[in-house]
């Protein structure tokens, strides 16, 4: 990552914009192996400035995977601190900014269950998740929702 993706100017500047980015040797650091579970590098780990983990993700990532990544993160950082509204948008701009990448199938999941969270509304959440099965067929997450939209009647 070190040759193409960490010296790209478009992660250069969101890194900068959303995070304070600490490095360590997963070979050599007794954080890395002990506190933060490393078991091979790279591991980026999106912690909060508490030290509380929200988002993982392992292997070398072009770009154009790896802000993706990131922007899920803090979605996911989002929901869990209970910031329903910010989450939300943080998820539908994964799926909107970046449909094709690899994580926008599970941040689509996302946004039926914070539809869901925010509406009470079972159709609001069938709905986002109906959309992973028309965009996604093939992920993992529309095997996942499968079931819910086939058993759940509007």
């Amino acid at each position: 990552m070190d040759t193409v993706t960490y010296p790209n100017q478009s992660v250069i500047d969101y890194i900068a914009k959303n995070f304070v980015p600490v490095r360590y040797n997963a070979q050599t650091s007794a954080d890395a192996k002990g506190k933060y579970r490393v078991l091979w590098a790279p591991t980026v780990i999106l912690l909060d400035p508490d030290g509380t983990e929200y988002h993982r993700f392992n292997g070398f990532l072009p770009p154009e995977e790896f802000i993706p990544q990131l922007e899920f993160g803090l979605g996911k950082m989002a929901l869990e601190k209970q910031d329903i509204k910010t989450a939300g948008t943080q998820m539908k701009q994964v799926v909107e900014k970046y449909p094709k990448s690899d994580v926008a199938p599970e941040a689509q999941y996302w946004v039926g269950v914070i539809a869901y969270q925010l509406t009470h509304d079972v159709n609001a959440e069938v709905n986002a998740w109906k959309k992973i099965i028309e965009d996604y067929p093939n992920s993992i997450w529309a095997k996942k929702v499968s079931c819910a939209v086939a058993c759940i009647k509007e």
